[in-house]
């Protein structure tokens, strides 16, 4: 099964980005997604590719009293200042370059604007409006 080609599945990837200082380690991920968009009233079979980094909001802080052990969870600000700061700053600096990905398809039935949490630039968004996934599925992209 493991040597077999599936068509009907992609590869899944998931980075790691450490950062490590005398006060502090920790680390983001970035990892591949795909952003499904509804075509004739059920979501297309493809979808458009994008790149998800993050972090998370809460650190995991292990308790234990008269109840037993158990965890809960607090600001990472709080406990990783340093690795938030970055990952603030990048998350910036990717949206000083790029705005939020609007699109709709020209089916009757999937008129809606779609509003992915996706950041696009705006070289990327031209390229995109000239893939062959936007004209199989006829979508269009707003706000140019």
């Amino acid at each position: 099964m493991a040597g077999e080609k599936r068509d009907d599945i992609h590869p899944f990837f998931v980075y790691s980005i450490s950062i490590a200082s005398d006060q502090e380690s920790s680390g983001f991920f970035v990892r591949n997604e795909g952003v499904s968009f509804p075509y004739h009233g059920q979501w297309a079979e493809d979808e458009l590719p994008c790149i998800l980094i993050s972090f998370p909001k809460g650190f995991q802080v292990n308790v234990e009293d008269e109840k037993g052990k158990y965890y809960m969870y607090e600001d990472i600000r709080d406990h990783k200042p340093l690795t938030y700061a970055f990952f603030d700053e990048i998350r910036d600096s990717i949206k000083k370059k790029t705005k939020p990905l609007r699109f709709s398809a020209l089916d009757a039935d999937a008129m809606k604007e779609q509003k992915p949490s996706v950041r696009i630039s705006h070289d990327a968004m031209h390229e995109l409006s000239q893939s062959w996934i936007f004209s199989k599925y006829g979508l269009v992209i707003h706000g140019k």
